[in-house]
């Protein structure tokens, strides 16, 4: 009977070996979990992997390739807060080596510092960056940062590449996205050789304030080169108009609240980068209003209600196809795409 019931023995110690070895190897973190820095999209996580978000350590809870709005805090199914202990590892240190933005002028205030990377107003506000925030900041040598006054990279864009104690009264507390990268961004456009550097630089401000890529800076050349010959036809023109883009005094007028909703301060007549701000806003209204460059020019020279064969209030006829056609011809001249 001995013999026989020996066997039995020996399976049942193997079967509670086997359940033992089971319970304490589940127990034991995954050989392949690793911690994988902060989260990101469209990258590859393991059970087990760990990841930082928005100052706490997620652990990974389902294998996956991450997406924008499955940030560790949106997706319970996936993440779980906390070390792969069940524990919530200390907060690390901030960022040390990136751009720092400051609450205040001179930097003041809160400090947040960022990497090479684009930051939506999600990410920034994941980063501890509030929205309409910054009022100075520190940039390392060869690094770049635009700063977006709306999400996703849109609204006017202002461009540093060096420290800056006060970004002033247009761009205080306006940064809603931002792009850090190291270098200096490769020219959009090419400047034509006849435009003066001084009214290049107007007009790309002007350019950057819409979002266009350079081409609207072409364009606003060409229309200085016809108004002023950049400058050289000042002081004015035989309706009255003056400054670089020759706008009248009535239609200036007219635009000052959205210049001034615009650009966030008031108009100055006598700054020749307000001249030109003021001329895109109109340029930019009237191509968005009459659906392309060519139709913007007549009405921009012509007035919204132009038509062939019309006159002014002297009975002169308004030659708003010639100004048009010869604005845009100098346009396409110097490499317009539109």
């Amino acid at each position: 009977m001995t013999n026989k019931r020996f066997p039995f023995k020996r399976l049942s110690l193997l079967v509670i070996l086997a359940v033992f070895l089971f319970t304490f190897c589940a127990a034991l973190p995954s050989v392949n979990a690793a911690a994988r820095g902060a989260w990101a999209p469209n990258t590859a996580y393991a059970v087990n992997d760990t990841v930082t978000y928005s100052g706490s350590t997620y652990t990974c809870l389902q294998a996956h390739t991450s997406l924008v709005g499955w940030e560790p805090s949106n997706v319970p199914a996936l993440w779980q807060k906390g070390g792969s202990d069940g524990t919530t590892p200390p907060t690390p240190p901030p960022t040390t080596n990136g751009v720092t933005f400051y609450a205040d002028i001179n930097y003041g205030g809160k400090a947040v510092t960022l990497g090479i990377g684009n930051y939506t107003l999600s990410q920034l506000n994941a980063n501890g960056i509030p929205n309409d925030w910054m009022s100075s900041l520190k940039v390392p040598s060869g690094w770049t940062v635009e700063v977006y006054e709306n999400d996703n990279f849109g609204g006017t864009k202002w461009t540093f590449t060096s420290d800056s104690s006060w970004v002033g009264n247009t761009i205080n507390d306006k940064m809603s996205s931002v792009k850090i990268y190291t270098g200096s961004p490769s020219p959009i456009v090419t400047k034509p050789a006849e435009v003066p550097s001084h009214i290049w630089t107007y007009v790309m401000n002007a350019d950057n304030a819409y979002g266009k890529g350079g081409d609207f800076a072409l364009l606003l050349s060409a229309v200085i080169k016809k108004e002023s010959s950049f400058g050289a036809g000042l002081p004015g023109s035989p309706s009255a108009g003056d400054g670089l883009m020759q706008v009248e005094p009535n239609t200036r007028n007219a635009y000052l609240s959205q210049f001034s909703s615009k650009f966030g301060r008031a108009y100055n007549h006598s700054s020749e980068q307000d001249q030109v701000y003021l001329g895109a806003l109109i340029l930019n209204e009237k191509i968005t209003k009459f659906g392309n460059i060519y139709n913007g020019l007549l009405h921009y020279n012509g007035g919204d209600n132009w038509y062939p064969g019309a006159t002014d209030s002297y009975g002169r006829p308004i030659l708003a196809d010639q100004y048009a056609d010869a604005v845009y011809a100098t346009y396409k001249g110097y490499g317009g795409k539109n």
